[in-house]
């Protein structure tokens, strides 16, 4: 569910006129808020005198409700990106020190082809590695749009 969908349910339950009564808000700008799309976007105020509305004719606050729902998937799917930033930063030091003795190893005097073929697929193990990184770093660094 969205928020465009709990708002639409609460407006239908406590009615358009009430709705638009509390608010102070016309009844057109209250069916644009339920609108995804649309440029307008539901104010705290407006979530606050609604849900109270609704809390005094049904018990529910389902605006705070779904608001705390998406707040919590955030949180959990800034945690998720940070697990699996832990395990690529791992997997990518792991691969970087293996590439280093590699590579080490590489240069010795007595270093054969295959040595010289070793390190090179440490490298870029430790490279692809690496690389695995960036999307994750880029999920965390997104910002939510801001309304204009």
């Amino acid at each position: 569910m969205s928020i465009e969908q709990t708002l639409r349910d609460v407006v239908e339950a406590i009615s358009i006129a009430r709705a638009a009564e509390v608010t102070g808000r016309t009844p057109h700008y209250l069916r644009a808020l339920s609108h995804a799309h649309k440029r307008e976007q539901l104010t705290c105020r407006d979530v606050v005198l609604l849900d109270t509305e609704h809390d005094r004719m049904f018990g529910t606050r389902p605006l705070i409700d779904m608001l705390r729902m998406q707040v919590d998937a955030r949180q959990s799917s800034v945690a998720n990106a940070k697990a699996a930033l832990a395990g690529a930063t791992i997997e990518a030091v792991r691969e970087s020190g293996e590439a280093a003795a590699a590579l080490i190893a590489a240069l010795a005097p007595d270093a054969t082809d295959a040595t010289r073929d070793a390190a090179m697929r440490e490298v870029i193990q430790a490279l692809n590695a690496k690389r695995r990184i960036i999307p994750i770093l880029r999920a965390l660094m997104k910002r939510q749009p801001q309304p204009p």
